[in-house]
C-alpha cells in the first residue's frame, strides 16, 4: 500500500506539469507586421511614400491558420466613404511588381481553391478583399486563410512582401468569371512591408 501511495505521489506532480505545458504549446504564434503609408506616384512609374502614415496591417499565425487584421486610423480627406481593394504584392513600396500569388504564374487562379473549407472566390492569393473607410478615415479589415504562413521556407510565406491599398474596390468574384478581361488600371495609394515580428 505504501509503495502504491509513494507512486502516486511522484507521478501526479510529473502529470500536472505536463498539463500545464500543452496549453502553453499550443499557444505559440508567430506574427508579422507593416505599417501602411500613402504613397505618391513619379514619372517614371517608381512610388514614394509622402510621410503620411494611415495604419497597419497585422498578420498572426496559429497552427495552420493566419490571421489578416488591417487598421486604418488616419486615411487623408478626398477619398474617405469609399470601398479600397487590398492586395499582397511582390518588389517593394517603390518599385512595386505583380500580385503575390504563392509562387505561382499569373495565370494560375485561385478562383475555386480552398481556404478554411470555402472557396477563396479571388482571381490570385494576394487578393485580400475590400476595405471600407468611413468619413473620419477610419476602417477595419479581417481575414483568416490557412494558404499562408509567417516566416516559413515556402511560397506560402507572407514576410518580405508588401501590402498595397488600391484608389478604388475590386469586384473579385465577377473578376473571376470566365473570359472577364482585367484591363483596368487600379492606382496605388498607400503601401507598406510585411515584416517578421517574431
Amino acid at each position: 500500500m505504501k509503495l502504491k501511495y509513494v507512486s502516486l505521489i511522484i507521478s501526479t506532480p510529473l502529470l500536472s506539469l505536463f498539463n500545464c505545458q500543452k496549453p502553453e504549446m499550443d499557444q505559440i504564434e508567430k506574427i508579422a507586421s507593416a505599417t501602411l503609408e500613402m504613397v505618391t506616384i513619379n514619372e517614371d512609374s517608381s512610388y514614394q511614400f509622402n510621410g503620411t502614415k494611415i495604419g497597419a496591417i497585422h498578420f498572426t499565425q496559429k497552427e495552420d491558420v493566419v490571421s489578416v487584421d488591417l487598421e486604418v486610423s488616419n486615411f487623408p480627406e478626398g477619398q474617405l466613404s469609399y470601398y479600397h481593394a487590398v492586395q499582397i504584392h511582390t518588389g517593394t513600396c517603390e518599385s512595386p511588381l505583380s500580385q503575390w500569388n504563392l509562387g505561382k504564374d499569373l495565370d494560375y487562379n485561385f478562383c475555386n481553391v480552398l481556404s478554411m473549407g470555402e472557396v477563396w472566390a479571388k482571381p490570385k492569393a494576394g487578393d485580400l478583399g475590400n476595405i471600407f473607410i468611413n468619413e473620419s478615415g477610419m476602417g477595419e479589415f479581417n481575414i483568416q486563410t490557412d494558404l499562408y504562413s509567417i516566416g516559413s521556407d515556402d511560397a506560402s510565406n507572407v514576410v518580405g512582401k508588401i501590402i498595397y491599398i488600391h484608389e478604388v474596390a475590386e469586384n473579385f468574384v465577377q473578376e473571376c468569371f470566365e473570359g472577364h478581361n482585367h484591363n483596368h488600371n487600379n492606382k496605388k495609394i498607400a503601401c507598406g512591408t510585411i515584416e517578421l515580428v517574431n
